[in-house]
């Protein structure tokens, strides 16, 4: 054999055949013209199918290496293609005249015995629907043929074995993911990382000479860098201290003046105060470091740069972190627009176009913040953008680094600039089999996770097939995890030898360029899934996959194809099509085929996985590139990655196009070719049109004519418009029009009646009138409920399938509690989170319809977080706290701008997670009631919120007996000026977070303190004029914060301060004095130089003033010297 072709797709075209025979019985049953030799057809079409159907499962299973049957499917393939637009033609007049109340439709039963409502259609649309039957029934006879052939080639072919032991694998990412054999490797990154100014020496230092960075105590790191800002210095300094040297380094002013002072080490004699330009971080000329890490694809390179980004000493060591996958074209927008997204910057920026506007929002996120950036797999060809990015990036804080992987050696030493490049290697023998004995067989440490459905032989079998497998794996980490998780799925030796059998590992059959043993993995996967996945060979390397939206993207094709378990759910309301898609999608995950990312939902695809997609997707996939020339005919699903470009070669005759994703900017020439895709491009599902710059209407009054859509992206694409056309997309599911700016819409939006995921601004869904109608949406992230017809509360009353977020806007508009029971919320059985808002006029006043309104709003019991503002109101309504009518599973409950007078019993609510209230100005003082009559209150209550109440003075403990907050870990108290009294003694162990904030009448501050010897985070702004901090019950603490006292006393020995790596202090009046440490017994003490604040990293002193003398004067500062290895 000479080469084979793999047919992804086949299931689906048996699912086809058997609507068009229903549809063909029910459309032709009354027209007896029609009917002559019709009949004849559907019957062998009808008794065809079950032999269809296996010829497909067989094909989907081998590859098929005879060039006639792989002809025979693909024509198979293209005439279920055809004959599903015919059905949606159909479908899409049924639903137009169903629309305009004509009486078009009569009822008969079809072959499965259900009664259809079918149209009446004109001679023409009959004879495209038998011409399609016809086609079908032909291709068909051809079946018994297809069968034979298989069977021939399969005489040889090893049988197949289905084991018993299968197990399912979870597809969440493990933030402790396992590695093997890289030990060395990252505690090498690490070490570097952490403590990169230092680093010495030549650039071929190898990690196992890390011996150098750990001398002296094992259990610190030998070095460390303290950054100190103080307006007495300008902007910043840092302090770094070693037992060799300290260095403060300061920008902003200058000063030459040297500073010295004997210390008790007599190397540590000279202490310099140097100048460094404004943003240094070195002593002298200092550049943002980049560390490369350079490897083979799947070599392990992203997993190492993973454990390192999650590492929870790079996590502390760093304000803010950012992790990018970069894209085979290095684009310096783009990817400054993923660093201010990935640090939370806002989404604001995908509206920015110009070079300059995003080069300003990147510098406003990093600007003053020691940052931690990863670029994941960065190519070739960035040597004219990189310099302009670095110069960029260099606007962060001092000890801000960026991590690189790449697997070009070209790349990793023309960007690097740190002595080392760490290179990535195959794994040794012995440590790859470790890791594929681990995905296949489970925890070696814990071998009764497998052990239970395995006899000792059949186990000792199953490692030593193991061990010849990873033989063959080349010793990359991916490819070992991805069979290691195929075999895993059956633990049986017959299935474990026909995967070292298969015929893949004979290079002759290899698909060109793909390790055979990923072809393996392809091969094992489900028809539907094989589909699925080859079909996001169309995105380009590194594309950021959404889980949500790819599987809404499968199902606008009818890639999903739920079996009978999930049809029946399906039709009892129990799930979802997007459920079972979401199900596809985590097996695919589950194989190593997708890997998560830092963000929830987020995923990529590995460059060797996405070889294999490419490769298995034959020409029905297919991503283009702008330099790649003509353009193919025959791809139903494309994607076209352009700047400025053209579209040249037969595209534009394309009939057969489904999908067409376009990249890049289509400023120049985009309008007029997109057009000219359209014009033949009938058969279009799915059209994503996102980022491209659309400049004028053309473009969207050409995509009103794509009758057979179900998914349309126009997100950020610079449309204004969207005409009244656009509503006759009867099949549309999914439309996204984020950052679009309409002035208006058409009104019959509302007529997209299969519209399922919405994703718009809020501004643009509040233009919608009768949106009620379009009750298939699964989103409405907010209503604006106003007064006129359409916009009213009852719009909600159908629109039950609305899930996730709701908030309910201008309820001062519902003028009765019979018209917010219109809304029916308690049906809305899928919401998570629901708020309530009442929007007064300041002079408006409240009466009692307001509150029975507000009392009818009772939602679902699924309700997870409730939320309610701007109610004028002295009472909660009493559904809140009906945990027998089923609101038990209430997790969070949030209060703004409401006028209580007095709290409900919260603490009687099990599932209670979090509690915030927020300008609540009737409140004066919480008592008993707040807690319950239960014996233990707050049972699962893990973060409190008080803030801007204005006359709350007292705050009681718990009665007496109970056991109150046994899971609390973080209170916050913010602008409560005349609160005095707060509990001091009844705060769990597991306190961790304390934040008072301008509260300064609050009494016993050292008490409290002194019940929370768990505390990490603690932070006091006030106006105190004495605030005594007590050492001795913190040694939990790792960061504190306090500001505006004008007498700051520490008592205790700052040596309890174990932990403690970040201080602020702002506008303390008597700055020393804080640091003269003041004993119990009121004695002043000389700290232990050696002992004092031993893990401090960061130091912020804000109008404080202090000279630079004073402070290396203090105690503060003797802690920073002597605890770490010297320097060689």
């Amino acid at each position: 054999m000479t080469g084979f072709e793999l047919i992804v797709g086949g299931r689906f075209a048996s699912s086809i055949i058997g609507k068009i025979i229903d549809a063909a019985r029910s459309y032709l049953g009354n027209n007896y013209d029609l009917q002559s030799g019709t009949t004849d057809m559907l019957t062998s079409l009808e008794n065809s199918l079950p032999q269809i159907q296996a010829a497909i499962e067989l094909a989907s299973k081998r590859p098929i290496t005879n060039r006639g049957l792989a002809t025979w499917l693909n024509s198979l393939k293209n005439a279920a293609y055809e004959a599903e637009d015919v059905l949606d033609d159909l479908e899409t007049k049924r639903t137009r005249e169903s629309s305009k109340g004509k009486n078009k439709f009569f009822e008969i039963v079809s072959s499965s015995g259900k009664i259809i409502k079918t149209l009446i259609l004109s001679d023409k649309e009959l004879k495209g629907l038998k011409s399609s039957v016809n086609k079908l029934c032909q291709i068909s006879m051809g079946v018994g043929d297809f069968i034979n052939l298989l069977q021939h080639e399969y005489i040889n072919a090893k049988p197949e074995y289905t084991g018993t032991h299968t197990r399912e694998t979870s597809s969440n990412l493990d933030p402790n993911a396992k590695i093997f054999g890289r030990d060395k490797e990252l505690s090498f990154i690490l070490d570097i990382i952490l403590n990169y100014q230092f680093l010495q020496g030549n650039s071929d230092q190898q990690p196992e000479s890390r011996s150098i960075l750990t001398q002296g105590n094992p259990q610190l790191p030998y070095q460390r860098e303290v950054q100190v800002t103080n307006s007495f210095w300008g902007n910043g300094a840092i302090l770094r201290a070693s037992k060799w040297f300290l260095c403060l380094t300061r920008f902003g002013k200058e000063n030459k003046n040297d500073v010295r002072r004997e210390g008790k080490n007599q190397e540590m004699s000279n202490i310099k105060l140097s100048v460094g330009r404004q943003n240094s971080v070195c002593i002298m000329d200092w550049t943002l470091p980049v560390l490369p890490i350079f490897g083979l694809g799947g070599v392990g390179k992203t997993t190492i740069a993973k454990m390192v980004y999650n590492n929870e000493r790079v996590a502390d060591s760093f304000s803010i972190r950012a992790w990018v996958y970069v894209s085979e074209y290095f684009d310096a927008k783009k990817i400054m627009k993923e660093i201010v997204l990935s640090l939370g910057g806002g989404s604001n920026v995908n509206t920015i176009m110009d070079l300059y506007n995003i080069e300003k929002k990147l510098i406003e996120t990093i600007k003053n913040r020691r940052f931690f950036l990863v670029l994941d797999d960065l190519h070739d060809g960035i040597e004219f953008t990189w310099n302009g990015l670095l110069s960029v990036l260099g606007n962060g804080a001092p000890g801000s680094i960026v991590l690189v992987t790449t697997q070009s050696e070209h790349v990793a030493k023309t960007i690097g600039n740190m002595p080392n490049i760490i290179t990535l290697h195959v794994l040794e023998s012995k440590c790859f089999e470790q890791l594929l004995e681990y995905y296949a067989l489970g925890e070696l440490q814990n071998p009764s996770q497998w052990q239970y459905c395995l006899e000792e032989e059949e186990l000792t079998a199953l490692k030593l097939i193991a061990k010849r497998i990873a033989a063959k794996l080349h010793g990359l980490p991916l490819v070992g995890e991805v069979i290691g998780k195929l075999l895993r799925t059956q633990l049986e030796r017959v299935h474990w030898e026909n995967d070292l059998k298969s015929e893949w590992w004979d290079d002759e059959h290899a698909l060109k360029g793909i390790i055979p043993s990923l072809g393996i993995g392809y091969m094992d996967l489900d028809p539907e899934l094989k589909q699925c996945f080859a079909f996001c060979s169309i995105f380009p390397k590194n594309y950021v996959f959404d889980r949500n939206r790819l599987v809404q993207m499968w199902m606008s094709h009818g890639f999903i194809q739920p079996n009978e378990m999930e049809t029946n759910k399906l039709d009892k309301g129990d799930i979802r099509l997007e459920d079972v898609g979401g199900k596809y999608f985590d097996k695919l995950v589950s194989r190593s085929l997708f890997q998560a990312t830092i963000s929830d939902g987020k995923y990529i695809m590995h460059d060797l996985i996405r070889d294999l997609a490419i490769a298995v997707s034959s020409n029905e996939f297919c991503y283009v590139k702008n330099d790649d020339g003509y353009l193919p005919s025959s791809a139903r699903h494309l994607a076209i990655d352009s700047d400025n470009s053209k579209i040249e070669g037969e595209t534009q005759n394309n009939t057969r196009l489904r999908s067409l994703i376009l990249f890049g900017n289509w400023k120049n020439y985009g309008d007029e070719s997109i057009r000219s895709i359209f014009a033949k491009s009938n058969s279009l599902r799915l059209l994503d049109l996102s980022y491209i710059g659309i400049e004028t209407n053309a473009t969207i009054y050409a995509i009103c004519l794509l009758s057979h859509l179900r998914y349309v992206d126009l997100s950020f694409s610079g449309i204004k418009l969207i005409p009244d056309e656009f509503c006759l997309l009867w099949h549309l599911q999914v439309l996204d029009v984020r950052g679009c700016n309409f002035q208006k819409l058409p009104k019959g939006m509302n007529k997209l009646i299969n519209l399922r995921h919405l994703y718009a601004n809020v501004e643009t869904i509040s233009l919608i009138s009768g949106i009620g109608k379009l009750t298939n949406l699964q989103e409405l992230e907010e209503f604006h409920i106003a007064e006129s017809e359409g916009y009213r509360i009852s719009e909600l009353r159908d629109m039950n399938e609305i899930r996730g977020h709701l908030l309910l806007s201008n309820l001062q508009h519902v003028s009765s509690k019979e018209e917010a029971a219109t809304s029916q919320l308690a049906k809305k059985k899928y919401l998570k989170n629901l708020e309530l808002e009442f929007n007064y006029k300041n002079d408006q006043l409240t009466t009692r319809i307001e509150q029975e309104v507000l009392e009818t709003l009772k939602p679902y019991s699924s309700v997870e977080v409730l939320t309610i503002k701007g109610c004028r109101f002295k009472y909660l309504p009493g559904w809140v706290l009906s945990t027998h009518n089923g609101f038990s599973n209430l997790k969070c409950i949030q209060l703004r701008n409401f006028w209580l007078t007095t709290f409900p019993a919260f603490g009687a609510l099990p599932s209670l997670e979090v509690l915030s209230f927020d300008e609540l100005q009737g409140m004066e003082m919480i008592g008993d009631e707040f807690y319950g009559h239960f014996d233990v209150v707050f049972p699962s209550l893990k973060e409190l919120t008080f803030s801007n109440m204005s006359r709350w003075r007292v705050w009681s403990s718990a009665p007496a007996g109970k056991m109150s907050f046994p899971h609390l870990k973080k209170i916050h108290i913010e602008n409560c000026w005349e609160l005095i009294y707060m509990p001091t003694n009844f705060f769990a162990s597991s306190m961790a977070e304390l934040k008072l904030i301008w509260c300064p009448n609050i009494r016993s501050i050292t008490t409290i303190l002194q019940g929370m010897p768990s505390l990490k985070h603690l932070s006091i702004t006030s106006s105190h004029e004495n605030l005594s901090i007590y050492c001795t019950p913190l040694n939990s603490l790792e960061v504190m914060r306090l500001s505006c006292h004008k007498k700051l006393h520490f008592v205790g020995s700052l040596k309890s301060l174990v932990n403690l790596r970040k201080l602020v202090l702002m506008q303390i009046d008597d700055f020393m004095e804080s640091f003269k440490v003041e004993q119990e017994n009121n004695e002043i003490s000389q700290e232990n130089q050696e002992q004092c604040l031993q893990f401090l990293t960061y130091l912020h002193l804000g109008h404080s003033y202090c000279s630079t003398h004073s402070l290396l004067s203090t105690p503060l500062c003797f802690g920073l010297l002597g605890v770490f290895a010297p320097q060689y």
